[in-house]
């Protein structure tokens, strides 16, 4: 359905110069105090994702030798005497292990839709994608995970990471600074690639506006937990829900360039505002039935004072 594609007037194309694209794009995404103010946070990931329990600070399901214990059993060849609760040994004659809580840390997959779709608006699509991509990469850094950024357009390009530490977070901002835009998107393939050659699974955060060819369900399929913890963060400037436009117009596709004439009347608006609050309540609907969090965004909406407090309130922050 046409609603599904984004459609511009041919003036803004000319409006908006490649010289004004790039002045936004070279703005710095948040200066150090933003990452300063929100490093006490962490990303909250699901006790059922595997990790490395050497590092990290997220709690897994796995019981190992530990001095905060839950529980105990029998010591067996091999195991560190540390561990060992001796005052169960002086009043009950017995050697047992004390087992708590393993932390560990998790694989985070950041993946950046960069189509020609995302530059529309003003601040853009994609420059929100690349702050959220910045801060949420820069949160899994500081608390020991490891990252991976993939920008993606008809296919996944070339990723950033894995890396793990502070110590990489210059490069991960740079790297999202210089997403170069792609020509257009092919989201439920590069999904389904993207589960095949990750089967370990991990954290996967999606930043698209979801304007793509095919449906959800088949690459959200497989990114079901407890393997996956997907969150689709899904992009939308105001526009989308309520269009500024009226009268007799000819409209270009961002991404084909398909033209289309038609006269928009209050009507046809009507039919497009059904029509695109249906599309969004499907998507909902996909991800609740695959296990994934639908978050929507607005693109005006200031990083710090509404999107971060959004995002806790839907604890996929804390």
């Amino acid at each position: 359905m046409w609603f599904k594609t984004i459609f511009r007037r041919k003036q803004s194309v000319a409006a908006q110069s490649p010289l004004r694209r790039t002045a936004t794009q070279e703005r710095p995404l948040f200066d150090e105090h933003f990452l300063r103010r929100i490093e006490r946070m962490s990303l909250q990931a699901q006790r059922t994702l595997r990790g490395n329990p050497a590092s990290g600070e997220h709690r897994s399901q796995r019981q190992l030798p530990a001095t905060i214990f839950s529980d105990h059993r029998p010591y067996s060849s091999g195991d560190d005497l540390r561990y060992v609760d001796w005052h169960v040994y002086a009043r009950q004659n017995q050697v047992l292990v004390r087992l708590g809580e393993a932390e560990q840390d998790v694989h985070v997959h950041l993946l950046v839709d960069a189509s020609q779709s995302m530059l529309l608006g003003e601040p853009s699509r994609l420059r929100l994608a690349q702050q959220l991509v910045g801060a949420l990469g820069y949160l899994a850094l500081a608390h020991s995970d490891r990252v991976r950024v993939v920008p993606f357009g008809p296919a996944a390009g070339r990723p950033f990471g894995p890396v793990q530490g502070k110590n990489h977070t210059i490069a991960l901002l740079r790297f999202i600074s210089a997403i170069v835009p792609q020509p257009t998107t092919q989201l439920p393939a590069v999904l389904q690639q993207y589960a095949r050659e990750h089967p370990q699974g991990g954290m996967l955060i999606i930043c698209s506006d979801l304007l793509a060819p095919g449906g959800l369900a088949e690459a959200l399929r497989l990114l079901r937990p407890p393997r996956w913890q997907t969150l689709v963060l899904h992009l939308l400037e105001q526009t989308d829900l309520q269009p500024n436009l009226s009268g007799p117009l000819e409209l270009e596709d961002s991404e084909t360039g398909e033209r289309m004439q038609l006269t928009l009347d209050a009507a046809t608006l009507a039919a497009y505002r059904q029509n695109f609050t249906a599309w969004r309540e499907d998507l909902a609907r996909t991800c609740t039935r695959y296990g994934a969090t639908y978050a929507p965004l607005m693109t005006h909406w200031p990083l710090e004072q509404q999107i971060i407090p959004y995002l806790r309130l839907r604890r996929l922050l804390w």
